[in-house]
């Protein structure tokens, strides 16, 4: 399942910076913590809240907003 990791905003919660895009067939749950590496950064993040999205055409994907550490 593609699954992306994006920063939360700390107050509001809302999806901010987009880290990367995996495949990934694990299940991501709420207090999860990560550890993202994109180029020369290395961001850990605690999952915040799991969005899955059925498409019309019978994919789904996932969106993961996590809180820096």
């Amino acid at each position: 399942m593609k699954t992306s990791f994006y920063e939360a905003d700390p107050f509001s919660g809302s999806k901010g910076e987009h880290y990367c895009t995996i495949d990934s067939d694990y299940r991501w749950e709420k207090g999860d913590e990560v550890w993202v590496e994109t180029g020369t950064r290395k961001v850990k993040l605690r999952i915040t809240w799991v969005h899955v999205t059925v498409h019309a055409d019978g994919t789904v994907t996932r969106e993961l907003l996590g809180l820096k550490l």
